[in-house]
């Protein structure tokens, strides 16, 4: 949808014409990272340390920002994004990677800690600082303004009115992602917030608006404590590589969505286990059937970083076993998916094979899983919508 409003400035002794168009009208996402502790942080502080550092902080959530979230704007101590999902993706991507924008905010202020020496009243008080999320999702119109972008609805109008809450006073968690239950019903990720405390807040001329809080830094230990299991370069028997023209978050979809690993492997049926609250995590299994007998492979999952990368271990044969790591890697507005696997191994001992059989089986392994890839490199672009 698409219509053209202009507007009147009255500022200044000759008024200018702003133009008013309406670009578009979209159901999507709307997502408000607000830092707290903001304004008696800089009231208390130094004003050039305080303002460099929540720079810096803002600069950590910013770049963490991938499709299918855009930024709309920044707004003081905060940034407001968009999105919409793609057709198909699953809601679990799309609320990882709102979880990691305090994932990256969280790493930025610990990094700030460890290494400031600094006494001032700002340097001494960064631990004081914080970040609270909301989502919402709804409908909104994407409107230029004077050559600028901007949002608006009731729906924008209401994320920015879940900043103002009680989640902190009733549940204790000052860090927290706020989803509404609008979003869990558009998203399709009720099995994922099934854990996540219930919450309902109540706005004059809106009512009662419910929703599920999730504690951000319980969310940003369990990334950061879990022991790394990956297969780098330097160790990588079979060193693949395919690029897609579709953002990191629609790849990912593509390694961790069943049904659509079930199309890129070309096999008969994916079926998992294991899945946490919904999720693919370290435990997870995909049961993969191929063949004419429908012959069953499990594919355990040794560790998921969300969109970032995913470890696997499959037997390919009696007692022998296969570990790989599929890397999602941002190249320009695309995708770099990178595979290393060590070398095959008996599963027993975990010996690798003797060198002549190594070198029989690599040249049809490595065919075969870069025509996946690349297959689901293939599957990513057609799948990609743009953020707008």
């Amino acid at each position: 949808m698409s219509e053209r409003v202009s507007g009147l400035s009255t500022t200044g002794a000759r008024p200018a014409r702003v133009h008013f168009d309406i670009v578009v009208i979209v159901q999507g996402h709307l997502v408000i990272a607000d830092i707290s502790g903001y304004t008696q942080f800089l009231t208390t502080s130094e004003l050039d340390h305080a303002n460099g550092i929540i720079g810096e902080l803002l600069n950590a959530v910013i770049g963490s920002i991938q499709a299918p979230l855009a930024v709309s704007s920044i707004e003081g101590d905060a940034v407001f994004m968009y999105g919409v999902k793609p057709e198909d993706m699953q809601g679990q991507t799309v609320l990882e990677s709102v979880e990691l924008l305090y994932c990256a905010f969280a790493s930025a202020l610990e990094t700030m800690v460890l290494n400031t020496t600094c006494q001032c009243n700002a340097c001494v008080n960064i631990k004081a600082l914080g970040l609270k999320i909301v989502m919402h999702c709804g409908e909104f119109a994407i409107t230029e303004i004077g050559g600028r972008e901007t949002l608006s609805g009731p729906d924008v109008i209401l994320t920015h009115r879940l900043l103002k809450n009680s989640i902190r006073e009733e549940t204790g968690i000052a860090d927290y992602l706020f989803v509404t239950q609008q979003c869990v019903d558009d998203l399709d990720v009720s099995s994922v917030v099934a854990g996540w405390s219930p919450h309902v807040e109540e706005y004059e001329h809106v009512g009662e608006v419910a929703g599920y809080v999730s504690s951000l830094p319980d969310v940003w230990a369990f990334i950061r404590d879990q022991n790394e299991v990956k297969v780098v370069k330097r160790e990588a028997w079979l060193d693949l590589v395919a690029y897609s023209t579709a953002a990191p978050a629609v790849v990912w979809d593509m390694l961790t969505d069943p049904m659509k690993r079930r199309q890129w492997m070309d096999v008969n049926g994916v079926t998992t286990k294991g899945m946490e609250q919904g999720r693919v995590t370290a435990g997870s299994e995909f049961h993969c059937a191929h063949g004419e007998h429908n012959d069953v492979a499990v594919f355990s999952v040794l560790d998921v970083r969300p969109l970032d990368y995913i470890t696997l271990l499959s037997a390919v044969d009696e007692n022998v076993g296969l570990q790989w790591t599929d890397y999602v890697i941002p190249n320009g507005t695309g995708t770099k998916i990178v595979s290393h696997s060590k070398a095959l191994f008996h599963i027993d001992s975990g010996e690798p094979l003797p060198e002549e059989m190594l070198a029989e089986w690599q040249g049809p392994m490595a065919a075969n899983y870069l025509e996946n890839i690349e297959r689901m490199a293939s599957m990513a672009d057609s799948a990609a919508t743009p953020a707008s």
